[in-house]
């Protein structure tokens, strides 16, 4: 990836680090706001300004008074006056969206990093409903009303995606993806990517905005409420951004603190499970680890399958299966969790043994979901517009950006 993810924006670079130093705007305090105006990011097209790393503020007075949060010194879900954002009862079940023909050869893969984003990720958490209307994607954009939101592309933008939050007005409740999201390698997929994205559209902030995180170089506002303890491998947190996960899988402290603010789901789901290392179509050595996000309330066990055998069984995380000495070729990993009624969830990827190994390896991150505990959702995005900082995989690198709270 050459970019960020605006998760409301995230960027992610390639083998090159990060190419340019853009000024970091963790803090307004001490400079004027024509200053501030002139060093945050715009977004192509709309000339929309990016702020906190994936955030999106539309004209010169929301952007002031954005700047002005920061004057007094200055996951959680997203709060105004006091009061949590986010969707009504009614709203929450009808969460519908377009793509955009725009996205061209790119769409079908767009579709379906979407479906799995929330099919395979929020609507397994809480009692929330995403809905695809292909119906609406010839007049997919921002004037198209019979639509909760549009998901539209986008070229040479701050982020890599971003998103809005539900008090947004139609106007600006897009989810946009730059053309680099495409060229993402590695753990982070753009399914991942567009979890995160979809965490902001139920009113989440990123997790890093609390004061445990203690990410000075990621300074958010204070506009947000806790609602489980810290989570720095949440789904909602930059991994650039004192996070400890480099995959942006989902974690069980993220499913506990959707369901308080949207309930549970009104059936028990299947397993949420997702392979986060090593990398589909990655070459690895014969011995090797696999890692893996496994969520669900009443999970009793994850198990590995390697080409269609049962290789090892966990019952508590981290979800971490080593693999010995495997034959060099093609092989099929399958990573499975089981519920107490015996459903099942399920992801596959394949890899290629070597007896050189290609540096596939064990991904290098974490991003185990089922953790111990200790964790918490928040969600949001207030960074500064388009400070660039490194991502952590392999030589990624992030741009995080922000947007308008209300």
């Amino acid at each position: 990836m050459v970019k960020p993810f605006a998760m409301s924006g995230l960027l992610v670079v390639g083998l090159v680090g990060c190419a340019v130093d853009q000024p970091e705007l963790g803090s307004t305090a001490g400079i004027t706001f024509e200053e501030f105006k002139a060093r945050t990011s715009r977004e192509p097209g709309t000339g929309a300004y990016i702020v906190d790393w994936d955030m999106v503020v539309h004209g010169d007075d929301a952007l002031f008074e954005f700047y002005g949060r920061f004057q007094q010194g200055g996951l959680a879900i997203y709060t105004a006056g006091g009061v949590d954002v986010k969707w009504s009862a009614t709203q929450k079940k009808q969460l519908t969206y377009c793509v955009s023909d725009a996205f061209g050869a790119q769409k079908q893969i767009v579709i379906d990093a979407m479906r799995n984003a929330h099919d395979n990720g929020w609507e397994k958490f809480a009692d929330v409903n995403f809905t695809y209307v292909p119906g609406q994607d010839a007049t997919c954009n921002a004037q198209n009303t019979n639509v909760l939101f549009d998901v539209s592309p986008v070229t040479g933008a701050p982020y890599t995606a971003r998103a809005f939050f539900p008090d947004d007005a139609r106007a600006t409740r897009n989810v946009m993806i730059d053309s680099t999201a495409f060229q993402m390698t590695g753990a982070v997929t753009l399914t991942n990517v567009l979890g995160h994205e979809l965490g902001h559209t139920l009113g989440f902030r990123h997790e890093h905005i609390r004061p445990e995180a203690a990410a000075t170089q990621c300074v958010e506002d204070n506009a947000f409420r806790g609602l489980t303890t810290y989570d720095s491998a949440s789904v909602m947190h930059y991994p650039q951004c004192n996070g400890t996960s480099t995959t942006l899988a989902f974690t069980q402290r993220d499913q506990q603190g959707v369901a308080l603010v949207y309930g549970a789901p009104v059936t028990n789901v299947s397993p949420m499970a997702q392979v986060t290392a090593p990398a589909n179509g990655s070459t690895v050595a014969p011995t090797f680890d696999v890692e893996a996000s496994v969520v669900d309330t009443d999970l009793t066990k994850a198990e590995l399958l390697i080409d269609g055998t049962v290789y090892q069984t966990l019952t508590a995380a981290p979800f971490r299966f080593q693999v010995q000495n495997l034959a060099t070729g093609a092989h099929a990993l399958e990573i499975r969790g089981t519920d107490s009624s015996g459903q099942t969830g399920t992801q596959m990827i394949n890899v290629t043994v070597t007896a050189s190994g290609g540096g596939g390896g064990s991904g290098g991150g974490t991003g185990t979901g089922g953790d111990d505990g200790t964790n918490e959702i928040t969600g949001g995005c207030n960074a500064g517009g388009g400070s660039s900082l490194l991502f952590g995989l392999g030589l990624l690198a992030a741009t995080l950006v922000r947007r308008r709270r209300g």
